[in-house]
């Protein structure tokens, strides 16, 4: 088992009118495995080249079984490093910081800065062994907890007639 905790459970809090109280109803996870890789420290781009290797905890390493006939997968990770979530700054802000970008809420973009500290991003499969696998274009760092690894199936992900602002485009330049 792995020796890591998700800060026990987060204590309950008030926003407006909405109040957390039962704290068995909380969500609670545990790491698979930890993200090994020569990024230690957050950088705003050029994630697409970077290899990282995903080490499993032995227990779930069965679970790989058949998953290097994909090309690619999702990782759920868990943004350990980044501050608590202040909804006072961090509700609606320019996305990645360009101020000449008009400030848009949390929810309309990928930003780190949540209020559940997840990460979501499809990658590149690289390989799987005995202990892991390795991936190409993981946007997290060293050491970070690794919450779930899932096929990448273009038929879950595909959506017709995708409309994405002009300033994606813009923000998203030298990300990957």
């Amino acid at each position: 088992m792995l020796a890591y905790g998700f800060h026990a459970m987060f204590p309950p809090r008030a926003h407006g009118a909405f109040q957390l109280q039962d704290t068995a109803a909380m969500a609670q996870f545990e790491p698979i495995g930890y993200v090994r890789s020569d990024r230690t420290e957050m950088s705003v781009g050029h994630w697409a080249n970077v290899e990282s290797r995903i080490e499993l905890d032995p227990i779930y390493v069965k679970g790989l079984a058949g998953l290097g006939e994909f090309s690619h997968v999702v990782v759920v990770f868990h943004l350990d490093r980044i501050p608590p979530f202040d909804p006072g700054k961090q509700l609606a802000r320019n996305p990645r910081g360009m101020e000449d970008l008009a400030p848009v809420g949390v929810f309309a973009q990928r930003t780190k800065f949540r209020p559940n500290p997840l990460g979501v991003t499809a990658v590149e499969l690289v390989a799987v062994d005995d202990k892991g696998i390795t991936v190409r274009g993981l946007d997290a760092l060293d050491g970070t907890p690794v919450l779930d690894i899932k096929p990448y199936i273009p038929a879950f992900e595909r959506k017709d007639h995708v409309r994405l602002p002009a300033w994606v485009d813009r923000m998203m330049d030298g990300y990957f």
